[in-house]
């Protein structure tokens, strides 16, 4: 196809590798999006095949909330895939003209993860989840666009071929270590993207891109607690399922993500309808009271008047005026009820004790609070130590022995200074120091990551890999090793053939990818 069956109407964006552009399709007389691969490329047939399965992966997605391919065609001799055109704004657009609020945010993410889990079936994954790539239509219609860093999961991996697809600031901490990802790498994404559509803050943006993939390696859950006033009680329960810095321990699906999701707008939404219904019943019953006092009124009078040629009130006529002043109180009293009723049902302040152990149960325990004993909390003389690490570690303090992480709940320990010692085989040992106050308590956090750097090793037809004596592995591997950055020893064994053996340099965050060949033994 020619550039003569498009009317080019003006330039979108233009990245390294494609120019987008706004176009008008002259034999279908449409409107549509053209991405055209810059021509210089086309001598990188990895560039080439990846963007020919951009096409393909994204063109058998066909949902309302994922913006169309239509062909895969060339524009002026070079490959071009034509796509939907939304009339509308991107969600970054949205968020820079101040649109911030929960009401947006859980709009986006039931429409996100309709996409995602419509996409996630089909074994596409996006791998760029950002405000860029969310549309916002005139109609209101939210769609997930560019698919194009997308891997069909049966495809080899681009990422294997030492490439980190996607944008800095919204990857998941697998993805910026270069490991092989899955479906919940989406999830983490959305929901970086979730607090930035409230807040409107990139909380994983450095001034660099190294400083970038720094800050996502050593993101924890609870780094984000900070925001917590900024959400109702259910979406911010809702947002830690997403963002676990470990994807054992995010939802497991699109799906399950969205059911969890929909359980709180149900809840939401019973609330509304249970508050509509009170204060229409509130209604009825003061205009039913209201009759009532005045047909009382008129029978006190009526019988007062009668009574008058007595010269006197009797006894049934003073009941009846304490019945008109009880009934009056009551009336009062079920006025006040009612509001109170009504102040309980704003989800956006506070959900009551039963909604609260509902939605707690619905998480995996990873993600529960911990509470401590409150009367332990009271005494004088210690404090209580919480302690975290990862990816796991033999923990002491001082000279104690106190357990395996993950430990549960808090440890008491008495004031003043104390060390504590994370050990894991397979890296170097990691000191922390600690002054415990009385009555408090005091977190402390290892990751023997942050640091860490990454080794890939290919060798045919297989052997044991170890790294400091320690045995780690045995290819084909199927994601890469962590170490501690520095000179590691490297030895590679398999009984047939002499072992190798290397020493090695790896450098933090970097991911040394080695290809060796055995030799016969002698």
């Amino acid at each position: 196809m020619s550039q003569d069956s498009f009317a080019i109407l003006e330039k979108i964006s233009e990245s390294s590798t494609t120019t987008v552009y706004k176009a008008h399709q002259n034999v279908l007389d449409r409107t549509v999006l053209l991405k055209i691969l810059h021509k210089f490329l086309l001598r990188d047939k990895n560039l080439l095949s990846r963007f020919t399965r951009e096409a393909k992966a994204c063109a058998i997605l066909q949902c309302e909330n994922i913006v169309q391919v239509y062909d895969l065609t060339e524009v002026d001799e070079a490959p071009a895939i034509v796509m939907e055109y939304v009339q509308g704004k991107s969600l970054e657009e949205v968020l820079l003209n101040g649109g911030h609020s929960e009401d947006l945010m859980m709009k986006v993410a039931v429409s996100v993860l309709k996409a995602l889990s419509y996409a996630h079936a089909r074994g596409v994954i996006h791998r760029d989840i950002k405000p860029g790539n969310i549309l916002v239509s005139e109609s209101g219609l939210i769609k997930v666009t560019d698919f194009g860093l997308a891997a069909v999961s049966d495809a080899p991996s681009l990422t294997m071929e030492g490439s980190l697809i996607g944008t800095p600031a919204y990857m998941s901490p697998e993805q910026a270590r270069g490991e092989i990802v899955d479906s919940r790498t989406d999830l983490f994404s959305l929901g970086i993207t979730l607090i930035e559509t409230v807040v409107g803050e990139q909380i994983l943006l450095g001034s660099s891109y190294a400083e970038c993939l720094n800050r996502i390696q050593s993101f924890r859950l609870q780094s984000i607690e900070r925001f917590s006033e900024n959400f109702s009680a259910p979406m911010f329960e809702f947002l830690k399922g997403l963002l676990a810095s470990d994807k054992d321990g995010r939802f497991s699906s699109a799906d399950e993500a969205l059911n969890f999701l929909n359980s709180i707008i149900g809840e939401k939404k019973g609330l509304k309808r249970i508050k509509k219904f009170v204060v229409n019943n509130r209604k009825s019953k003061l205009f039913l009271a209201g009759f009532v006092m005045i047909l009382v009124f008129a029978l006190v009078l009526g019988y007062i008047a009668i009574n008058s040629t007595k010269g006197s009130l009797t006894m049934g006529s003073l009941g009846a005026v304490d019945t008109l002043s009880h009934l009056a109180t009551s009336v009062k009293a079920s006025e006040k009820k009612t509001n109170e009723i009504i102040d309980a049902s704003d989800l956006s302040k506070k959900i009551t004790p039963s909604n609260e152990t509902s939605l707690n149960q619905q998480m995996p325990l990873s993600r529960r609070n911990i509470t401590n004993d409150s009367s332990a909390m009271a005494s004088p003389d210690s404090g209580f130590i919480s302690i975290t690490c990862s990816p796991w570690a033999d923990v002491n303090i001082d000279s104690e022995y106190i357990g395996k992480t993950p430990l549960s709940g808090s440890i008491k320990f008495p004031v003043g200074k104390h060390f504590v010692t994370f050990t894991n085989p397979f890296f170097a040992p990691i000191v922390k120091e600690v002054e415990l106050n009385p009555k408090t308590l005091s977190t402390i956090d290892a990751d023997f990551l942050k640091d860490a750097g990454y080794i890939f090793v290919t060798v045919l037809p297989w052997g044991n890999v170890y790294v400091d004596d320690l045995r780690r592995d045995q290819t084909p591997l199927s994601k890469p090793i962590p170490v501690s950055s520095g000179v590691r020893k490297l030895r590679i064994q398999n009984p047939a053939f002499k072992d190798i053996i290397q020493n090695i340099k790896v450098l933090p965050g970097d991911t040394l990818r080695l290809n060796f060949n055995f030799q016969a033994k002698n």
